[in-house]
């Protein structure tokens, strides 16, 4: 399981959108926050790639820190 110490702006991770239901996508974090939603930590993001959507996640929905 990531840790928020893990993580932090600029990091490049895979994360799992869709509340994990999505396939793993490369992503550079954006922001970092304790209490994202509902009181769990979690990460703003912009995937790589293509798309450059931005969006949120649930810490637990990143599976892979590439770059600190």
């Amino acid at each position: 399981m990531i840790k928020l110490s893990q993580v932090r702006e600029g990091s490049i991770v895979k994360v799992r959108g869709g509340f994990g239901s999505e396939p793993a996508k490369r992503a550079r974090v954006e922001g970092v926050d304790s209490n994202i939603k509902n009181g769990r930590p979690g990460i703003d993001y912009t995937e790589l790639g293509a798309t450059g959507c931005e969006r949120w996640a649930y810490l637990d929905q990143v599976v892979e820190v590439e770059t600190f």
